[in-house]
């Protein structure tokens, strides 16, 4: 990895054989953090020939939702990012991967950090259904016995980076609307 994290940015997900644009050979290296999207371009031969570092904040939104998407290019799936700077399309060596980082660039634009995807599949097939099949046969007895889960605890803090006033649910990462910067509460 050619990326240096800075002291409160945190690695989120790393690829590497990521073609950029309309390019079909998978050379340059995606890396997503807390802060940033990174897209190094490399040449032929392995050597970085330039960096491009997206701001987090700059994906766009509408309708409150990040405009960050699959789509289909010469039959293969693209991952599509606007942002204030313009476009950007990413393909991935994995077609699944493409979801898993679409999904995760969402959900961190959105805050909602509980649980990344994780790149590759290792599981195996049915392994997802039968556990969420368990989870849902629990919740049944639990609800059945009278068995509630705690209300979420609401927290107001102070920013540690600027002393802004924060607030929100308990373990939740949140953005601090002054000096941009993400902690959890």
């Amino acid at each position: 990895m050619d990326y240096q994290l800075l002291p409160h940015e945190f690695m989120i997900m790393h690829s590497d054989h990521v073609c950029f644009g309309n390019s079909t050979t998978l050379t340059d290296e995606l890396i997503l953090t807390n802060l940033n999207l990174v897209h190094i371009k490399k040449g032929i031969f392995g050597g970085k020939k330039s960096q491009q570092l997206i701001p987090i904040n700059q994906i766009k939104l509408f309708e409150g939702k990040p405009q960050v998407s699959v789509c289909k290019v010469n039959g293969s799936k693209r991952l599509e990012i606007y942002y204030n700077g313009g476009q950007v399309v990413f393909g991935f060596d994995n077609a699944k991967d493409t979801d898993k980082w679409a999904s995760n660039l969402i959900k961190l634009v959105t805050g909602d950090t509980s649980n990344f995807d994780k790149l590759g599949d290792s599981s195996l097939f049915g392994v997802d259904v039968l556990a969420e099949t368990l989870k849902d046969t629990f919740n049944v007895f639990k609800t059945g016995l009278g068995i509630k889960e705690k209300e979420p605890e609401r927290i107001t803090t102070k920013c540690t980076f600027c002393g802004a006033p924060l607030s929100g649910l308990a373990k939740q990462t949140v953005r601090c609307s002054y000096c941009d910067m993400e902690q959890n509460l």
